[in-house]
């Protein structure tokens, strides 16, 4: 079968390679790959700055992003049948008690492996063998979107925690900045809107291309461009009680800081690169977080539960707003065309997938 493959830690190592498919034990199931997203991920990976190869393994099959249908299962397997669409989920956790307890996503020791990321082969080949308790059943009338589920899951965790931790008081949001309008930025904002927020999307792109500009309509968000409108003016005097920092930008988290209100929360859902200082007053800081009771909450991974709710959120979306979500797969790649120059372009497309039928 065919395998998008890269060698982790070498730079533009990334080919088709034709390996053998999977046999499936009797708690296990083997898919049949229809497509595979591609994100920012997959990029850095074949640039070599991170990576892992399975266990005596020269290569790393890539992709996290997927979207199948069971084509065989295993004796021991009660909860799916052949046929069934599935998507699967990304992290497998180690021993800790987080990890223990389904939240992969929140564990301990960092030794966790990531399905085409970090010690086990991804998605982007034409079958994968997994267990049943690591797929979630994609209903058929969000199956065209259901591809975007993994970025759609890092969004609702956002969304879910965010609500969460502001049970610690009376709170009727009203106002939200999401900064970034890439595939987890806009699907927050979308997420946000869907709660009944106010929501400005904040970006610093010259042009707004089809796809999300009817998002924009469609949906209802405001579209800000921070090259053409000063972010901090434009909300000098408002309560923003949601901000979510999606760029992974510094100088943007430098903006989230001036732009929190009272009783508010800044969700980062980004790593910030690079070596860039700011000369941020740290006492002010602690004295306006304190007496404003603001809160700082990191967003990564998400596990199985943040996929179920969000099929539901999905389908919410389908009812509400109609094939919205299918507007972000703006490219299309056979896996046979699959290459490396693909990986360059995805980072100016809203959603590139790799199609294996």
């Amino acid at each position: 079968m065919k395998a998008v493959v890269i060698e982790p830690l070498k730079e533009n190592t990334l080919h088709i390679e034709n390996v053998e498919i999977p046999e499936i034990k009797d708690d296990e199931v083997l898919v049949k790959v229809i497509r595979v997203g591609v994100c920012g991920t997959d990029k850095e990976i074949n640039e070599g700055l991170y990576g892992e190869a399975p266990q005596g393994s020269k290569f790393l099959i890539l992709g996290h992003e997927s979207f199948g249908k069971i084509e065989k299962i295993g004796a021991d397997v009660k909860d799916f049948k052949v046929g069934d669409m599935v998507v699967a989920t990304v992290r497998r956790g180690d021993d800790c008690i987080n990890c223990v307890a389904g939240e992969s996503d929140m564990c301990l020791t960092g030794n966790y492996k990531e399905r085409g990321i970090k010690g086990l082969n991804g998605y982007m080949s034409e079958y994968y063998v997994e267990k049943p308790e690591n797929l979630v059943h994609i209903p058929d009338n969000i199956k065209e979107e259901a591809v975007l589920l993994e970025p759609f899951t890092i969004a609702e965790k956002t969304v879910i925690q965010v609500f969460k931790i502001q049970q610690r008081m009376v709170w009727e949001p009203k106002t939200a900045i999401v900064f970034g309008t890439g595939p987890v930025g806009l699907l927050t904002s979308i997420l946000l809107k869907l709660k009944g927020l106010n929501v400005y999307a904040v970006d610093r792109t010259e042009h707004i291309d089809d796809a999300k500009a009817e998002i924009f309509k469609r949906i209802g968000i405001n579209h800000i461009n921070s090259k053409q409108e000063n972010v901090i003016d434009k909300f000098k005097g408002m309560q923003i009680d949601i901000i979510a920092e999606a760029t992974g930008n510094p100088i943007v988290f430098n903006e989230c800081l001036q732009l929190f209100g009272v009783n508010s929360v800044i969700a980062l859902l980004s790593v910030t690169g690079g070596n860039f200082k700011t000369d941020i007053d740290v006492a002010k800081l602690n004295y306006d977080m304190v007496l404003n009771n603001k809160l700082i909450v990191g967003v990564v991974n998400a596990n199985k539960s943040y996929f179920i709710s969000g099929i539901k959120d999905m389908q919410e979306i389908r009812d509400k707003y109609g094939d919205i979500l299918e507007k972000f797969i703006t490219r299309r790649v056979k896996v046979s065309d699959f290459n490396n120059s693909d990986l360059q372009k995805a980072n100016f497309e809203l959603k590139t997938v790799v199609e294996f039928e």
